[in-house]
Order: C-alpha cells, then structure tokens, then sequence
C-alpha cells in the first residue's frame, strides 16, 4: 500500500471539519458584503508588480489555468475560495463595490457561471465576460478598472482550504487613456491598509529588487513586518553562481528583508513549459530545489505543495488571532442594525395597524408640544448641544426670545420721526444698538430702518402747521381739531403694521420648525412629509388667516379710527407737559429784556398757531406711549398666543386619528417600497450577523480544537512529548474541576486570544484521577525555549531584525510533518 505524501498528510491535518466550518463561515460573512458595513475580515491577499508571476502562482495552487503572460493584468480582485471536496465544482460570481447603486446590485447579481470540470472552465474567457457585466452603469472617467470582485468557488480534491483575494498587478504608468495606475494603487492600498489582511507579497528573482514596488507597500502598510509572507517567483531565471542569485537566497533565508512570517520560493512553468500537466510541474520544481544553493533551503521554504500546507495554516492561526475582535465587531454591527430596525418601527400592513402606529405617535406629540410650550425641557428631545445654540425644539423660549425682538424694534423703530429738543436734535436711537445681545434682536433690529430725527420746533412748522392752517373747526380758535391728532398719529405709527407682520411670520416660522422636528423624532421622513401635507399643513394654514385677520383687526384703531383711550394717567401726563412747558416760557420771557412786550409784536393768529400746533403734538405724543404698549401686548396675546399656539398639541392628536378617514390613513401611515426593502434586507443582514456570530462563537468558545490541526503521535511518543510552546502558556492559573477537567466559560471570548498560536493537543493522561500536587494543566508541560524577540518584535527602523535561524527552526517544525515525527522519536 503507498504511504500517503507529506503534503497530503499535512492538508488532512488542516482540514478538520470545524476547520472548514469556520473558514466557510468567515467567507459566507465577506459574501454577504459585511465590508460595506466596516467589518474587516481575515484574509489573505496577493500583490505585486504586473507579470511579477502571480497568476502563476494562483495557477499551482489552484490547478486552474490563469492568463499569464506579459502585458496581461486583471482589472479587478478576484476572490479565490478553495475547499477540498470529492468531486469538482466552480461557481463564479460577482461581488458588487460599494459604490454600486441598488439597480446595478441588483444586475450584478445576474451574473453566475459554474463548471463542473477545470477543462470546462476557461479562465481569460470568464475574465472578460466579468468585465463586461462590470461595465454596466459605470461612468466612462473610470476606465477599465473596478471595486467590484469577481468571486470564484472551487471546490475539489487534492484543495487546501484557503481563501485568497488575488488584486491587480501594480503598474507604473497609464493604461487605456485614463487614470489607471491611480485607481490600481488606491484598489491595493485599500486592502493592505486592513490589519486583518495577511499579505502575499510576490517578488519577481528576474527583477531588481530594489525596483519592485511591494517593498515600499510592506514598509508603509504593515511596518512590523508582522502580517506579510513574501513569495519569491522565477528562481529559474537567476544564473547560477550570479550575485543576483545570492541576494535572491540571502532574501529566502530572511536575511536581507526580515519578516515575521519569511520568505517562500516557488518556480512556476516558463512559457516552454506551459502545456506541462500540473504533476510535470510539481516534478519539474521539486528537482530544480534539489540542485545548486536551493538545496540549502529548509523544504519547508520552498515549492507549491509546501505553500499550500504552510498558506493554510498561516490563514488559521490568523483567524484565530483576530476571532475575538471580529465576534466583538459583529456584536456592535448586531446591536447597530436592531438599533435601525427598532427605528423604523414594527411593519404597519393594515389599517389597524396604522391607526395603531398613528395614535401612540400622537400622544408622544401631544406631550412634547405641551411640554416645548410650558417651558418643561426635561426630554431628551430639548437638549442643547451648546449653550449659545439656538434652541428651535424649545418653543416657548423661541417665541418668548422673539416677542422680546418685537417690542425692543417697536420701541426704537416703530415711529416714523424722532422727534428731539433743540438741544438734543439729530441725535438718532441708533447709539443703543451695540449693547445689543440677543440673536433676535440684532436680527430684527437689522431688518428695519431707524426714524427720521427732527428737531421739535422743526417738526412742528413741517408736519403739523399746515394740518393745523388746512383743518379749522368753528369755535374758539384755541380748539384742536381731534382729525388733525389722529392724522399725525397715523403717520408717526406707519411702522408698526410692518413690524408686527414680520413678527408673526417669524413666530409662525418656529412654530413650523418645531413641529418638522418633533415629528421627525416620532417616526420616518416619508410618515412625516405626508402628516403634514395631509393633516398638518391645512391646520397651520388656518392658523395663518387667523393671526393675520387678528393683526387687521388690531390695527384697526390706529389706522382707520380716531384716537380713544381712558387711561387715567393720559390726563395726568398731559397736564404735566402743559405745566413743564408753562414755567418753561416763563423763564425764557424773564431773561428776555423787553420782558412783556413780545406778544405786542406779534400777530394774533400766529401766537394760536403756535400755541394749538404744540398741543397736537403733546397729544399726540403721550397718547402714543399708551398706544405702543397696548398694540405690543395685544399681539403678543391675542394674536400669537391665542391665534397661533393655543391647544398646538391638538393639531395631531388621538382624537384626529380615531375619525381619520381610511383612505387619509393609508397615504399617511402605510409603509414606502424604500422602507419595506430597508426593513427586509436589515432583517436579512441581522439574521446573517448573528448566525456568523454563532458560527465564530462556538469556534472561539473551542478555540483548542478548531484552530489547530490534530497531531499525529505514536504510541511511543505520546507520553514523552507534551511540549506546548512558550507563546500558548496561559498567564495565569487555568482552573480545574474536581475531576481535572478545564472549567470553559462560553461568555469570555476575549480570554482565549493567547491560546490560538502554535497550539499542540496534550493527550489525557491514563490515570482518570488527578496525581497528587496537578493543580493545573500547565504544569504537565514543559516549555520549548524561544527568544523572546520572536514572540513580542518591538521595532525601531524597519525591516525588523527576526532571527533567522531560530525562525527557521520553528519553521520547519511547524510546517514540515517529516522532521516533526524525527523530533519525536528521537525525544522518545
């Protein structure tokens, strides 16, 4: 009977059932887009200079036939998911970029080719068909480069289980009249940018070295040199003896360029070779590594079935590292998506449903807009992000603020002349204006004009002489013509009808405002939008009419009727004028030197002129003051509060729901096509992250069993090697059970990253009781002695200094089953 190749026996090992279940589970949540929501994912991916020998590569360890040759590239990553199965099976798919709009997601997804045989498959063929479906809605400045990933699942014999994403070769230059090297460069930084991607670095030996650009990646995107394996392709073309040959050695042995995972050789078919069958090519490069300096280097450093063996477990031991950070960042995205689902509310299919949907949000309303007119900003949806911030949720502070605006500008500026003594003329109400504070206020205060200042006696000849001369009455000649008061009182109030209607219409703008917002934090924008064009809108436009039918009727009395007021203190204000102007002409005629003889001089009719002229204005004046205040008042009161915002809660309330009509009902509260497709695939997405979190779960939970690959010992060996390498020894005590048995806590995912590397099983012991003075498992091992510059690098410049040789030694032991079971037997 054949003994099984040590390639074969190595997969077996990294094949586990659990394993394959974990990598499927991990390939399932990168099919699913999850990286369109920030989730970032283990995975392994190939980059380096176009014809640097990556499809090559991708060829021997797929066995599918990639276009090779000079001047072919792809245009888009392709994601390689292998999976060893009986029987061969390839599907490919497409996976869309996360610019791609729900119409070209949804084309895309039309795409689906499968074969049932490699020789069925034709790789350049796929490839261009691929890119056309791509092609489909792009824009034409994007050229031939997309986001998009083609996705190829190949299942069959002789696979490791692996999932590779291969990228675009690096270029240097444009390609096909566009932007092309850019867009590759960002394509490729935005995968090695990841931390959680392990890179495939290929270097061309036939190249210089120093040329190739994946260097400057490495150093810029993983400057540990901790997550990147270099692959090292066309030895064969190196001169034997050649100093390029031994720089390309010195780079295999990890000398010249350090990295924590080395280096590995691979020669892939030359373009004679090219219809060479892939055991040829496998025999082909297992000789070349037998000839001239190559010998040197460990087996497990060299060659495609030692690849495949040393890819696996490197994507293993990655998975394992990164396992608790990735269930911690699918619990946030679960948390996140029920979040958005609770958001949108339960579905609201019939008309019960919606009634039922409309009423709770209407109470909600209800108490907000009882609250915002109380001044009672106790909820949530009050809160200020700043102290100085406008405050359009806190509606009685912003009508206040604003009424506080109306009654300063009245003041200031809601008579059309100030009117000044002689001492004082010219001498405008615009000096106050900087001491102003609030935002209202300037901002009211900016939108109208100051008064025309004029001095009394100016006043009096230009504004009230001709009234008075054109609008005798009969009587006394001292009588004033109450017409001739009212006249000037009209034309001194002009303002106020313009003050007060921009007013109202800024009060009516925040009482808008605030219900926009405390019916946006309620429910959809959709729900939203058709309450107040159904509903809302109506209500608030017959408020309208009605604050401005009020403030018409306000004006009223002081635009069309004569003045009339009884207020008492009209007359004591009156007479206190007539009496400071009274001593006021007394003391001006005493300091005059022909005291007495003035009014002889002086026409009869001119000296009552004068006389009536001053008491029209003194009228006019005081009744004035009595009339701003009242006016100011009354708007504030009878227009806005009474007109606009009295019983505003009841403008979308229970009681409106219950008589709704049911075709009213429907077009507000049923469900948009958006949110019902929203609502569908968060569901979807909710479903899918937690069954991957249950899938990494259980993995994470039995990290000892799913990450590591059984060990073959023989009977002679089992007792004697327990070794457990020094990075996997827990920090602290492992507790024990009465019957020796390890308590496993499924809750503590975060406590089981440091038992993922490098783990070995320990066979039980045959004694089913505990030996006297085993308090804990980790003292029935003993320690494999490693320098601790491999187990913690700290770095200062870059490359890092691994040590070669002792990486070489773990290497092999790791990666090679045949000096693993020399090991062994020669420690029994």
């Amino acid at each position: 009977m054949e003994s099984p190749s040590p390639e074969s026996v190595s997969l077996e090992q990294l094949q586990s059932p659990e394993q394959v279940e974990l990598l499927d589970a991990i390939d399932k949540l990168r099919n699913q887009g999850l990286g369109h929501y920030n989730i970032s994912l283990p995975q392994l991916i190939v980059c380096g200079e176009q014809s640097s020998g990556k499809s090559s590569l991708l060829e021997g360890l797929t066995r599918l036939r990639f276009p090779t040759g000079d001047g072919l590239c792809t245009t888009f990553a392709t994601e390689l998911v292998l999976r060893k199965d009986s029987a061969v099976d390839i599907t490919c798919t497409i996976v869309p970029g996360k610019e791609r709009s729900q119409a070209e997601r949804r084309e895309l997804s039309k795409f689906s080719r499968r074969f049932t045989s490699r020789e069925e498959m034709s790789f350049p063929a796929l490839v261009q068909q691929a890119k056309e479906q791509m092609s489909i809605g792009t824009r034409s400045n994007r050229g031939p480069f997309f986001e998009d990933i083609l996705r190829i699942k190949y299942s069959g014999p002789d696979l490791p289980s692996l999932t590779i994403v291969d990228l675009p070769g690096i270029i240097q230059s444009q390609l096909e009249g566009g932007g092309g090297a850019e867009r590759v460069i960002d394509l490729i930084e935005s995968y090695m940018r990841n931390e959680k991607s392990i890179i495939l670095a290929v270097v061309s030996a036939k190249n210089d070295l120093e040329n190739q650009k994946v260097f400057t990646y490495i150093r810029d995107f993983d400057p540990t040199a901790c997550r990147t394996l270099g692959i090292i392709t066309k030895p064969d073309t190196l001169n034997s003896g050649s100093p390029s040959e031994g720089k390309v050695i010195r780079l295999a042995k990890n000398e010249l360029t350090p990295l924590k995972l080395r280096w590995h050789v691979v020669k892939n078919r030359d373009f004679k070779e090219c219809e060479q069958s892939d055991a040829e090519r496998d025999e082909s490069e297992r000789q070349f590594f037998q000839r001239g300096v190559w010998a040197s280097l460990p087996r497990s450093d060299v060659g495609i079935a030692s690849l495949r063996t040393r890819l696996s477990r490197v994507l293993l031991d990655h998975i394992g590292k990164e396992l608790p950070s990735l269930v911690s960042t699918i619990q946030a995205a679960i948390t996140s998506t029920e979040a958005s689902l609770k958001a949108l509310g339960n579905p609201r299919d019939s008309d019960r449903l919606q009634r039922d949907y409309l009423t709770e949000k209407a109470e909600k309303f209800q108490m907000l807009t009882r609250d915002a007119l109380r001044g009672l900003y106790s909820n949530p949806f009050f809160n200020l992000a700043a102290a100085d911030e406008r405050a359009p949720t806190r509606l009685r502070t912003e009508i206040q603020n604003l009424n506080i605006a109306f009654a300063h500008t009245m003041y200031r500026k809601g008579h059309t002349w100030e009117i000044t003594d002689e001492a004082q003329a010219f001498i405008t109400s615009g000096s106050g204006t900087s001491a102003l504070s609030s935002q209202a206020i300037q901002e009211y205060d900016a939108h109208f004009d100051d008064p025309c200042a004029l001095a009394r006696t100016q006043f009096l000849q230009e504004q009230i002489n001709d009234y008075v001369r054109q609008s005798r009455q009969s009587g006394l000649p001292s009588l004033v013509n109450p017409w001739v008061i009212g006249e000037v009182f009209r034309r001194q109030s002009e303002p106020w009808a313009e003050i007060a209607e921009h007013h109202l219409e800024r009060v009516f703008q925040a009482v808008k405002d605030y219900i926009n917002l405390g019916l946006s934090s309620l429910m959809d924008t959709r729900t939203r939008n058709m309450l107040i064009l159904e509903q809302v809108e109506p209500e608030l436009e017959q408020r309208w009419e009605n604050v401005k039918a009020k403030l018409g009727e306000l004006l009223l009395p002081y635009t069309e009727q004569d003045p009339v007021t009884y207020d008492p203190t009209f007359i004591c204000e009156i007479e206190d004028i007539r009496s400071r102007r009274s001593s006021k002409r007394l003391q001006m005629q005493s300091q005059t030197p022909v005291f007495g003889k003035i009014s002889t001089h002086q026409l009869l009719t001119e000296s009552i002129d004068d006389f009536t002229n001053s008491e029209i204005l003194d009228l006019m004046q005081t009744y004035y003051k009595k009339a701003i205040s009242v006016f100011i008042n009354n708007v504030a009161v009878l227009a806005i509060e009474n007109c606009l915002i009295a019983r505003l809660e009841s403008i979308f309330s229970p009681v409106l729901i219950s008589s709704m009509e049911e075709d009213t009902l429907r077009a507000i509260a049923s469900e948009s096509e958006e949110i019902r497709t929203e609502r569908a695939a968060l569901k979807q997405k909710l479903d899918d992250l937690k069954y991957g979190k249950r899938i990494l779960h259980v993995h994470a939970c039995d990290a000892r069993s799913a990450l590591r690959p059984p060990t073959r010992v023989t009977k002679t060996a089992s007792r004697s090697r327990r070794t457990i390498p020094s990075e996997s020894r827990p920090r602290t005590p492992i507790p024990q059970t009465e019957n020796g048995s390890q308590n496993q806590d499924d809750d503590q995912v975060d406590g089981i990253t440091s038992h993922f590397n490098n783990l070995t099983v320990t066979p039980p012991p045959t004694d089913p009781k505990p030996r006297k003075g085993l308090h804990s498992r980790s003292r029935s091992v003993t320690p494999t002695p490693t320098k601790k510059a491999s187990t913690k690098p700290r770095y200062r410049n870059w490359p890092p200094n691994f040590v070669a040789d002792s990486q070489s030694e773990s290497e092999d032991a790791m990666y090679s089953p045949v000096q693993s079971s020399r090991e062994m037997a020669a420690q029994a």
